[in-house]
């Protein structure tokens, strides 16, 4: 048998155990509002959020093959806030690095650490 030189791993609920709460990320976010001028909630963003994301077809698996282009989350968020009239004081990759933190805390998925470990064992055993 011939050893592998690399594995992949899917990330989300392979190694890591993720529970999106989209509503958690977006009050981690407004906490570096530096201006909401329509002095929205936590709330009132994360509903126009599902609202423009279910128009968009963004995480709808019926609808995602109908439209040509991803939309990252560097572009969206933008997007979400501006629309909202609320100025964040954090570049782009910064509100996404804050959103995902909260509205996604990743645990070592039940059992990974010793599947890694038996992979490679695997891989050093003689043979």
């Amino acid at each position: 048998m011939k050893i592998p030189k690399m594995v992949l791993f899917d990330y989300g609920q392979t190694l890591i155990a993720e529970k999106f709460d989209g509503l958690k990320g977006t009050e981690a976010v407004l906490q570096y509002a530096k201006r909401n001028k329509y002095h929205l909630s936590a709330e009132q963003v994360q509903a126009k959020a599902n609202e423009i994301n279910q128009e968009f077809g963004r995480f709808d698996p019926e609808k995602r093959h109908l439209f040509q282009i991803e939309i990252p989350n560097t572009m969206f968020t933008p997007y979400l806030y501006e629309s909202q009239g609320i100025e964040i004081a954090l570049s782009n990759s910064e509100i996404d690095t804050v959103f995902w933190n909260a509205a996604a805390p990743g645990m070592p998925t039940e059992g990974i650490k010793e599947f890694l470990g038996y992979s490679i064992w695997l891989w050093k055993k003689p043979d």
